[in-house]
């Protein structure tokens, strides 16, 4: 097979995440399945992750999907990441990544002092309040009036699918949730429908659709699966799957046998297409081997010490700046270019840079440009969600 250059990969994968003009749709649900789910630490991310997918999309489209039709689900799951994920697929990542929590429950619960038994005394407490409710962490304190750390009982308990998070309290920039039980969130779902092996599996497959190509060391970051699991998989699934060459990368891609001709039919977009992301973009964290779509002199800026990207600009899939906003009395949407940039992509990035400051404060703020940035490596995790706050 003839190796295919990597600006052609960055088009087929740009137009798979529903990042060109051509691929962006209206509807929530298909973006949520096609792109892996939509990464959740940051409250704000999900939003703008949508709003650079759709054309038209208002801040009230996710909460009617998430919270009021209740088609997607606030989950803690792939490499102990929460996400939001379509619940005809959560029986199978559920039971694929249960066992990646299973330490951290009993370490957790070690830490707080806490038996099994207590915890399981206190959520059943919990539950019995939030019958036909979806409640806050500070509203079920008042109605239970414990002194237990009913903050923690609630985190573990989301890990364990007893319940989910629900709505922000406020807005949607709001970190608070309110929580409701997980049965009476989605009454009609199964967990048990589906064994581990056989979930281990489907996300490989759902990994490769959605961002294939790709390598096994990516499969291993994603999914968070040790080598043996994940080859164990990629066997099972061999005769649906082939290794494909890049051009200047090494390594074997691997690309579902159904994306093949789909690749093969691309064609390079005359127009150059520019994406504003926010921090642990779904495009952005779903590879470990990063030099398709960055160049290795910026990971320093781009990733923190643990592989967590920040808010990244790209110009036909590839990361060109940092960009960043601020919500004090002045709004102001900030930027960062890590190289040179001629004319054309320079005014389209200013224009989208707009465009994303309008969904965030409703109304046009100033941009600025920062001529320095100091690298995230010498920083704290947290520090990718503010990545130009020295500037």
């Amino acid at each position: 097979m003839s190796e295919f250059s990597i600006d052609c990969i960055n088009q087929f994968i740009i137009e798979k995440q529903h990042l060109t003009k051509e691929t962006k749709t209206d509807n929530i649900q298909t973006i949520v399945k096609n792109i892996g789910g939509l990464h959740s630490t940051s409250q704000t991310a999900p939003y703008l992750s949508l709003f650079s997918r759709m054309n038209n999309f208002t801040r009230s489209q996710l909460d009617q999907e998430a919270y009021e039709k209740r088609n997607l689900g606030k989950i803690r799951c792939i490499r102990k990441t929460v996400f939001i994920h379509h619940k005809e697929f959560l029986p199978w990542i559920i039971n694929a990544t249960r066992k990646q929590h299973a330490k951290r429950h009993v370490d957790y619960l070690a830490n707080l002092g806490v038996s099994e038994a207590k915890y399981q005394e206190i959520v059943n407490d919990i539950l019995l309040v939030l019958q036909g409710r979806n409640l806050s962490v500070a509203e079920l304190k008042k109605e239970l009036s414990s002194k237990d750390n009913i903050s923690a009982m609630v985190n573990l308990a989301c890990d364990n699918f007893q319940l989910i998070r629900n709505c922000p309290v406020k807005s949607w920039r709001d970190k608070r949730h309110t929580y409701s039980a997980f049965k009476e969130y989605f009454p009609n779902m199964n967990l048990d429908e589906i064994t581990e092996e056989e979930s281990r599996m489907k996300l490989v497959s759902y990994y490769l659709e959605c961002f294939g190509p790709v390598t096994e060391t990516d499969i291993v970051w994603w999914t968070g699966f040790n080598k043996t699991e994940t080859r164990s998989s990629l066997e099972e699934l061999a005769e649906n799957i082939t290794k494909i060459p890049i051009e200047s990368l090494s390594k074997d891609f691997l690309l579902l046998n159904s994306d093949v001709l789909k690749l093969e039919k691309v064609s390079q977009n005359s127009e150059v297409t520019v994406n504003i992301l926010p921090d642990l973009d779904p495009y952005m964290m779903g590879y470990k081997e990063r030099e398709r779509y960055v160049e290795k002199s910026f990971y320093d800026h781009i990733f923190d010490r643990s592989g967590n990207a920040t808010t990244t600009i790209l110009v036909n899939g590839k990361v060109v700046g940092i960009w960043d906003f601020v919500g004090s009395k002045e709004p102001l949407i900030k930027f960062f270019l890590l190289e040179k940039t001629e004319k054309e992509p320079y005014t389209a990035i200013k224009n989208e840079l707009n465009e994303i400051g309008k969904f965030i404060f409703a109304e046009k703020v100033p941009l600025k440009e920062c001529k320095t940035m100091n690298p995230l490596k010498t920083r704290t995790p947290g520090e990718v969600q503010t990545p130009l706050k020295y500037c």
